[in-house]
């Protein structure tokens, strides 16, 4: 090879060498500054429920296995769960121990019944305890086993919806009216599992139904475990025998203040004492005020 060819060669070999060191240099300049601005993730661990959950769920007498997640619409969803209202000072923390509940809580739930009440025909009224996951709907189907697998609007879900019984009406004018709900591990009567300690029934002892005009509050008296084909749930019955079956399967029983017209309402859902064994979480309902719900 020539002399003058061999200089050319080499030129071009060191001029290779000097652009491929530049484009290293600008990649790996390119990686620090990522490094400097990555946004952090996440920390989703074991000790962190996830944002979403599988939406299956397996019953069995112990406990549903979902999350404490409504499926609704997306935008009822936003409704359950952020607050209607805004406020610049922070709201008390609930207690279910008194029978007190605050007009921001009571201004929330009637905007997330307008809400439901779009969508849903069956749509009777809204349960809550405070400091417990009870906080939802409340439907009456023409049988009690379509809104075991449905949401209010009608689709399909194993999460179902909690419901009044068939059997009662919906006025809740009768002297029984039986709510049925999933035993969740996150949300629905879920919560009743932990009622069965004496401190936590103690510290759960009102509730409160809205209905379309009415506001009730519920003096929850006591938790009883029964069978699934308990004669209890062949309501309206006679109030002083149903009373009487009550108190004998009662875990906890406070003697209620019951006169002519009084109704109770019982919360029920499954339980793991026995095969087809139901918890009963029972209290009086009480009428509070007139609601312009709808």
């Amino acid at each position: 090879m020539r002399r003058g060819q061999s200089d050319t060669s080499d030129t071009m070999l060191r001029s290779i060498r000097f652009w491929i060191a530049v484009v290293l240099a600008g990649i790996l300049a390119v990686c620090m500054i990522m490094k400097e601005h990555r946004v952090p993730q996440k920390d989703i661990s074991h000790s962190q429920k996830p944002e979403t959950a599988p939406d299956r769920i397996q019953e069995t007498s112990e406990t549903v296995t979902a999350a404490h997640t409504m499926d609704l619409p997306a935008a009822t969803a936003a409704v359950t769960t952020e607050h209607v209202l805004s406020s610049e000072t922070e709201e008390p923390e609930p207690d279910a121990s008194v029978p007190e509940i605050s007009d921001r809580k009571i201004k929330e739930i009637t905007g997330k019944l307008k809400e439901v009440s779009r969508y849903s025909d069956d749509l009777i009224g809204w349960i809550y305890i405070a400091d417990s996951d009870i906080d939802y709907p409340v439907v009456q189907g023409t049988d009690n086993q379509y809104y075991l697998h449905h949401t209010p609007d009608g689709r399909q879900s194993n999460l179902g919806t909690i419901f009044l019984s068939c059997r009662c009406a919906s006025d809740l004018s009768d002297s029984q009216n039986i709510l049925y709900g999933h035993n969740m591990q996150y949300g629905m009567f879920g919560d009743i599992r932990k009622f069965k300690d004496k401190e936590q029934f103690d510290r759960h002892r009102y509730g409160w139904l809205f209905t379309k005009d009415s506001l009730y509050r519920i003096d929850f008296y006591a938790l009883a475990v029964v069978s699934a084909y308990d004669d209890m749930y062949n309501v309206p019955a006679d109030s002083v025998e149903w009373q009487e079956s009550l108190r004998a399967n009662s875990l906890y029983f406070t003697e209620p203040e019951l006169g002519d017209g009084d109704s109770v309402i019982a919360l029920s859902t499954c339980a793991s004492d026995f095969d087809d064994a139901r918890a009963l979480f029972t209290g009086k309902l009480i009428w509070i005020d007139e609601m312009s719900t709808f």
